[in-house]
């Protein structure tokens, strides 16, 4: 296979100045600066001579810039707060601000870049996707180099920042004609949806300069401190507030202590384990719950498949699953399907054994006030739903529904208040992965493969999640039909990151496909 050689790199800046300005991040951005980046490719078909010019690396910059502006934030320096012993919340242990409109701003990382190959050699089109048993083996797409080793995000595990950009896009042209976008971001800054917002900002920039139009301005909410102002009670006072804790511990959550589980913990892992030099001389740490790293192979290579749904077999899968009295969505019994298959495939060593499927959730429409939707951030939780071998697909289903109802404005405004209060921003983490452990991200309804810079859809749209055992990622299959429409019209796409001889046991279960 050819390589991807990339011809520049530079940093590129909103062409507008902004005032300069510090921005304290939310409760809940802070909390995600140990994650990986958000990150996904769009991947376009040889364009029209027409449309050529839509695609075009330069072009493609100069509306990036533009994107910018109203955007300025991603051009900033994403840092600590000053931490200050018995402040407020945003200047507790490791909380973070995103300092933009200075000379000193770090920019976003743009990245041109080549390969000697055809798109059609290398992603797999619809019918390659949704053909036979459904099942793509993907994991040939992590080696691409569809976005550079280097530099680093701002922020993530090592937490360094100094210099480091929040945002890196790298545009790839391929023999053939045609491109691919990617970009990935530190995930303080953007979820999926606050990514997938920000690329149908600047397609939509782009198409306008293409045809020679003013480009309408985007209008989207960055303002991290209405989310903080959702929390219950007063979130700056010395002390939490015992009662709100208790509602806040109502919530299905895993609550892993980091300063506990160094016992096991990977070498590249174990810096998060230590307690920050600045928080040594406090006597009163109560540890939480070990991460069960027994539970997580590491030296298991994983393999990466897109697994396909249809409409049809959605409609089956949602009827089997619903039980008396209960309603559930097909998303719902997509998961529980999926998880109970994963269940099956991981031998389970007793009926009893619990295992967790942990469901990140958008917290934008579950505060009091509701966010605006195209709300800038990461403002996600994981809610985790507990199952076993022995549980039915009804049951799972109910399980899952039975554990995101429970996060109401009342006990997402609690569980904010309690992670105002934690030590360190970065000591607990909410979920897990490996044998036992599943966590699953939805990007559907979030318009992914809507994204035209001119040259029409894209042909494929590969989200970028880390190759790590249990990571599981659902989005719309891709377009077969017109615009519009629930988010299952043309069926689901599932990215799931697994050990070969558990992808294995899944497509050989007759269990898997008994609804096709």
């Amino acid at each position: 296979m050819s390589q991807t050689t990339s011809t520049s790199a530079i940093r590129v800046f909103p062409d507008v100045p902004s005032p300069p300005r510090t921005v304290a991040l939310s409760i809940l951005d802070a909390s995600v600066g140990n994650f990986g980046a958000a990150a996904a490719a769009w991947v376009y078909d040889a364009p029209t001579e027409q449309q050529k010019p839509a695609l075009d690396t330069a072009q493609l910059r100069l509306s990036l810039v533009k994107t910018l502006n109203a955007y300025p934030q991603w051009a900033g320096q994403l840092q600590y707060t000053t931490y200050i012993h018995g402040g407020n919340h945003t200047s507790r242990s490791r909380r973070l601000e995103v300092s933009y409109g200075t000379s000193a701003d770090p920019g976003v990382e743009f990245v041109v870049a080549s390969r000697n190959a055809d798109i059609s050699d290398v992603f797999p089109s619809l019918e390659d996707r949704t053909s036979g048993q459904g099942a793509f083996d993907a994991s040939a797409l992590g080696s691409l180099d569809l976005l550079p080793s280097s530099p680093a995000l701002a922020s993530h595990s090592s937490g360094d920042f100094a210099g480091l950009p929040s945002l890196i896009v790298q545009v790839t042209s391929f023999k053939c004609g045609g491109v691919v976008i990617a970009l990935k971001s530190s995930h303080p800054l953007a979820d999926a949806q606050t990514l997938t917002t920000f690329v149908n900002d600047w397609a939509a920039i782009n198409r306008a300069l293409v045809h020679n139009l003013t480009p309408s301005v985007p209008v989207p909410s960055f303002s991290p401190a209405a989310l903080d102002q959702a929390a219950l009670g007063d979130i700056d006072a010395a002390a939490p507030d015992a009662e709100i804790l208790n509602i806040a511990h109502e919530l299905p959550i895993h609550r892993y202590d980091w300063w506990a589980s160094a016992e096991g913990c990977p070498a590249g892992a174990l810096e998060s384990t230590k307690i920050p030099p600045h928080l040594a001389s406090l006597t009163d740490i109560t540890l939480g719950p070990a991460i069960p790293w027994d539970d997580w192979d590491l030296q298991a290579p994983v393999r990466n498949f897109l697994l396909y749904f249809s409409a049809d077999e959605l409609a089956r899968i949602w009827a089997a699953a619903a039980s008396p009295g209960q309603i559930i969505s097909r998303f719902d019994a997509l998961q529980a399907h999926l998880w109970a298959v994963l269940i099956r495939a991981r031998v389970p060593q007793m009926p009893e054994e619990p295992f967790h499927f942990n469901v990140t959730l958008g917290v934008r429409d579950r505060v009091a006030p509701p966010l605006a939707p195209h709300t800038l951030g990461s403002p996600i939780v994981l809610a985790r739903a507990s199952g076993t071998a022995a549980s039915t697909l009804p049951e799972l289903a109910r399980t899952i529904r039975e554990t995101v109802v429970p996060f109401t404005p009342q006990r997402v405004g609690a569980l904010l208040h309690e992670m105002a209060f934690d030590v360190d921003a970065r000591r607990m983490w909410g979920g897990f992965i490996g044998r036992r452990n599943t966590i699953v991200t939805s990007w559907m309804r979030l318009g992914v493969y809507e994204v035209d810079f001119g040259g029409g859809r894209p042909r494929f749209v590969h989200g970028v999640m880390p190759a790590m055992d249990g990571v599981v990622q659902v989005m719309e299959a891709g377009p077969q039909t017109s615009r519009g429409g629930p988010w299952y019209q043309d069926g689901a796409s599932v990215s799931v990151m697994l050990p070969k001889e558990v992808v294995e046991r899944m497509l050989e279960d007759p269990l898997f496909r008994k609804y096709r």
